[in-house]
């Protein structure tokens, strides 16, 4: 019996860490979070955006980015670099943090921090390229803490499939150029061949290695998809209604408003007032027909479930 009731308290522990109590919202152009149980303000909105590539709650106060842990509130702040790359199996983010890079993938689980401050982070298959005062530095997979190479003086990169004469075969190489050498790399990051000279664009560099390297030419074509519909929208007596497509449930807001869909599920909604251009956003639970809004904001904006 005592087995059980610890079985029971552990898996209520489980459940109790693992559930979402801090959720984002936008009020008045504007981002905070909402405390899912009190509907209490946790943070005011004051956050000039939000990022949902991440799974955490992640507010934007450029250039820093402020991470919400969703079931403790914990807070973490850093500075991004502007590059989202995919190495190590994983998409990433690149961000600074007191002198060091710290890669950031998009669940927050992992975290990868080299002991300077790059640029130009570029991810190559599994491997990191990274630059630091005009020089590169490779690190390879599983090894993200020391460089397999280092100290390549370059100002770009071409990493894809050319044509070797010698092999007559199709290889991949990192190629590293644009200032005094050109250095081609296999896909092991073992030098194959350096030229001394200096070029700034791709098709030079492509004449400095053209003895033993060509192009290989390959084409890829980019699909692009409709965003889909999730809301119906009516504007009548002064109220607009908003009804959910998947849920097959309305509420109503205060005055004209259009939504814009960009949010990639059905209970999330971002909207518009016409008059102002303010925008609001915030999750609803259809089940519940509770809004993930801070109440004093849905009494100001007379947000309602229509029944």
């Amino acid at each position: 019996m005592k087995k059980i009731a610890l079985l029971i308290l552990g898996l209520i522990s489980m459940q109790v860490i693992g559930q979402n109590n801090y959720e984002a919202f936008q009020y008045e152009n504007k981002f905070g979070v909402v405390e899912i149980n009190t509907l209490n303000e946790f943070i005011a909105p004051s956050y000039s955006s939000q990022n949902d590539f991440f799974t955490p709650i992640t507010l934007i106060d450029y250039p820093e980015y402020t991470f919400i842990n969703r079931t403790t509130g914990e807070k973490q702040t850093y500075t991004t670099t502007n590059e989202e790359l995919r190495f190590n199996g994983m998409y990433y983010m690149h961000f600074c943090k007191s002198g060091k890079s710290v890669f950031i993938s998009r669940d927050t689980k992992s975290k990868i921090t080299l002991n300077k401050e790059y640029r130009n982070a570029i991810g190559n298959g599994n491997d990191l390229l990274v630059q630091h005062n005009g020089l590169y530095e490779v690190y390879a997979e599983p090894n993200f803490k020391t460089p397999k190479v280092k100290n390549i003086k370059a100002k770009k990169v071409f990493t894809d499939f050319v044509f070797r004469k010698r092999t007559q075969k199709i290889e991949y190489v990192n190629i590293f150029y644009g200032n005094d050498a050109v250095y081609v790399y296999d896909k092991k990051y073992n030098l194959l061949k350096k030229y001394p000279s200096k070029v700034e664009y791709e098709s030079r560099m492509f004449d400095v290695i053209a003895g033993e390297f060509t192009e290989a030419n390959q084409k890829n074509l980019n699909g692009y998809g409709i965003a889909p519909r999730y809301f119906t929208d009516e504007f009548k007596n002064g109220y607009t209604t908003f009804k959910s497509i998947e849920y097959k449930k309305a509420f109503k807001i205060k005055g004209e408003f259009r939504n814009s869909n960009i949010y990639d599920t059905e209970d999330c909604i971002v909207i518009t007032e016409k008059q102002s251009e303010k925008k609001y956003s915030f999750k609803i639970d259809f089940e519940k027909k509770r809004f993930l809004l801070p109440k004093k904001y849905q009494e100001l904006l007379e947000l309602n479930f229509v029944e």
